[in-house]
């Protein structure tokens, strides 16, 4: 009898624990790469912000702890490279570029990130362990606490390129999976990826550096608009924005970042990314 009774209950444990798995809405690795984007649950997916310097010697290693993170997490992980302070500045010859944004430095003025010393990078611009600005060795273990929560929110991100105009036109469609029951704000960035530049690197001067994830530009301001005080499970809410382009960009390495974050604290609570569609 106490044989049968220890198989049910094994049984039953197993039987909890596939039911869970089914239900979870995570995006692991399996057999050595990331799942994909054709499971039918939205995932949670988190915005890092790496603010960080062309002049700045352990900004690369910042760089790649992001890159490895984005690698083991997926596509949970959305990263942005915020070019801030006197490490961004430019100074002649070795670095002629001006990579900071207005949306970038009213981010570093706000949350005083450089004032920490660069690198530092902020989670979801959520508190982990009693702090908002976190150093780069801390940045997996706020991702780790965070990336197995349910979404609240879906986003689809829908764009094309008036090569005319030279404007982005872009729709941001939400979808809400729970109640909401405070007000939310919906920003909208653009980043640019693989930049060639020169960057300091530890005690190197690397004159074709690659950057990553740039940010070039809050749409809607660095925090975005506010656009609902609350929301009730399966509704939605479409804004659709143009977006001038600049001549600097190159928009076949454009992405667009939308999020949604709490009003009262700018918390993230969800974001996508979607690179803009330029094939009109």
């Amino acid at each position: 009898m106490k044989t049968i009774k220890n198989t049910a209950s094994l049984i039953f444990i197993i039987f909890l624990f596939a039911c869970s798995q089914i239900e979870n809405p995570l995006k692991n690795k399996q057999e050595g790469t990331c799942g994909d984007e054709t499971q039918p649950i939205p995932i949670r997916k988190i915005l890092i912000e790496d603010y960080t310097g062309h002049r700045c010697p352990n900004c690369p290693e910042a760089a790649r702890i992001l890159e490895g993170i984005h690698d083991d997490y997926c596509d949970h992980i959305i990263p942005i490279a915020v070019h801030v302070s006197f490490f961004a500045e430019p100074h002649n010859p070795d670095f002629p570029e001006d990579f900071r944004t207005e949306t970038g430095n009213e981010l570093n003025d706000f949350y005083g990130v450089s004032s920490q010393g660069l690198p530092g990078g902020l989670i979801n611009r959520k508190e982990f362990n009693g702090n908002l600005v976190l150093g780069r060795d801390t940045w997996r273990s706020a991702v780790d606490a965070i990336y197995d929560i349910n979404p609240d929110i879906n986003i689809v991100i829908e764009s094309s390129y008036n090569e005319t105009g030279h404007t982005i036109n872009s729709t941001v469609t939400l979808e809400f999976l729970k109640d909401i029951s405070e007000s939310l704000n919906l920003g909208l960035y653009v980043t640019e990826d693989s930049i060639i530049a020169p960057q300091q690197d530890g005690s190197e001067y690397v004159e074709k550096y690659l950057h990553r994830h740039m940010l070039r530009k809050g749409v809607n301001g660095a925090f975005g608009k506010k656009i609902l005080n609350s929301a009730t499970k399966g509704s939605t809410f479409e804004k659709t924005f143009t977006i001038p382009v600049d001549a600097n960009w190159n928009i076949a390495h454009c992405e667009l970042v939308a999020f949604i974050s709490k009003h009262s604290t700018n918390e993230i609570i969800q974001a996508e990314s979607e690179p803009v569609n330029n094939s009109n």
